[in-house]
């Protein structure tokens, strides 16, 4: 158990200013830390994400209280796999070296997520050299990412090397925790179900509640500005990675070219040109499905409710390798969420749980039309689902729900909450 007198360590390639969403959750989550009474600091990268001006920033400087230790190497902005391979090797060496020679007290704890690819392999051993324990925060699973993406063979050298040094930091970990039910089963499939099942914590990520309320259409500016007051929207925020399936999304569109209903897609990512051109190609693109930038972060409030369903995608072979982050965000804006993955999939477990919407499986261009024309002619069914999005998030997956189970996890202290859909995933 920690004492009052831990140092706890946080070390994350992202954090505030930076506008990726894990350099948002861990700002929430160092801050609130620092709330409940932890003595916490931050090792970090330099901003490098595809939006926002990326100002470089201080060595050192304090946001609400938190002390940052940002990297003195410099960093890219990550718009190309290349850039971002470069990015993450500067802050994994930079990382390792910074822990193994800081001077730094005995009781000190390391908290570590696990977005960039070498690091949970870095930091462990740094920390088994120093003596000190960890919690590994797994948001994306290694090498599982690499592999079915096709940039790592499957049970090749580098493959199974990787495998076991991941399963070797799993095992010294103090903590491990994990986003969703089918990742704590593949965590511990990938260690030969050998690790300790009570050391994964089941703790989801989550969404600020005031920053992200629902909003009547009528009274939103951005619907307004971008003409989307009077038709049925249905919108993706966020990424636009390999590993998101909206391929589906832009060939359902074709399906609505004489219907008024619009795809509006928005962000940034390696997969936007592709997106795009398969958009052009079948002649919907500003029509049927438009496409805009990354949105300034005071305007998510309005652009994130701006439609009449908020869409969560997911590419197949991704079940419990990580879970979609803008699953709470569109849970909080009360809209009913149309999940783009396989059923047992973590997304498609909890919205169906909940009502909050329907799952199609990757692909299935029918279902989803069938399930937007649903929503369409059924006003009230997602109405429904959409108070029931927000109910669920409300209940579930607030920021301070989510800081709370933190704290009591690093302070040793039980928890009183009941964990969120702990049934088996039901994959065969």
């Amino acid at each position: 158990m920690s004492d009052e007198h831990t140092e706890f360590v946080l070390v994350t390639e992202y954090f505030h200013p930076d506008t990726a969403s894990t350099g948002q959750l861990m700002m929430d989550l160092a801050v609130g830390l620092r709330e409940r009474g932890l003595a916490i600091s931050v090792y970090t990268g330099q901003p490098n994400y595809h939006s926002g001006d990326n100002e470089r920033q201080p060595r050192t400087s304090f946001h609400e209280g938190v002390r940052i230790e940002r990297i003195r190497a410099p960093q890219v902005r990550q718009s190309s796999l290349p850039r971002r391979l470069f990015n993450w090797s500067v802050f994994t060496i930079w990382t390792f070296f910074v822990l193994l020679f800081d001077e730094a007290p005995e009781d000190r704890e390391v908290i570590f997520v696990s977005i960039t690819p070498l690091l949970p392999i870095a930091v462990s051993l740094a920390c088994w050299i120093r003596g000190w324990e960890y919690t590994y925060v797994a948001y994306d699973l290694y090498p599982d990412q690499a592999t079915e993406l096709g940039y790592l063979k499957e049970g090749g050298l580098l493959d199974r090397l990787w495998s076991r040094l991941t399963v070797a930091s799993y095992r010294r970990a103090k903590h491990i925790v994990s986003n969703g039910p089918l990742m704590s089963e593949r965590i511990q499939r990938n260690a030969d179900y050998r690790l300790d099942a009570d050391k994964i914590r089941l703790i989801h990520n989550w969404a600020d509640e005031e920053f992200i309320t629902p909003m009547a259409k009528e009274d939103n500016w951005f619907c307004e500005q971008h003409d989307l007051t009077d038709s049925f929207t249905v919108l993706y925020s966020g990424n636009i990675g390999e590993f998101h399936d909206l391929k589906t999304l832009v060939e359902a569109s074709t399906r609505f070219e004489d219907e008024d209903v619009r795809f509006l897609i928005i962000g940034e990512g390696d997969n936007k040109e592709t997106i795009v051109s398969l958009a052009e190609r079948y002649g919907v693109r500003g029509d049927s499905v438009r496409f805009l930038p990354y949105q300034d972060w005071e305007d998510l409030p309005y652009s994130l409710t701006a439609g009449d369903v908020s869409v969560v995608a997911v590419r197949e072979g991704f079940e419990g390798v990580c879970v979609s982050s803008k699953l709470y965000t569109a849970m909080a804006a009360g809209r009913p969420v149309l999940v783009v993955a396989q059923p047992y999939d973590d997304e498609s477990k909890l919205v169906e749980k909940f009502d909050a919407g329907h799952h199609v499986a990757q692909g299935d261009v029918d279902a989803l039309v069938d399930t937007v024309r649903r929503w369409r002619e059924n006003p009230a069914l997602a109405s429904r689902q959409g108070e029931n999005a927000r109910a669920a998030f409300e209940e579930h997956f607030t920021k301070d729900a989510a800081v709370d189970e933190y704290y009591r996890m690093l302070a040793g202290e039980p928890s009183p909450r009941r964990r969120v859909a702990p049934e088996s995933s039901g994959r065969a």
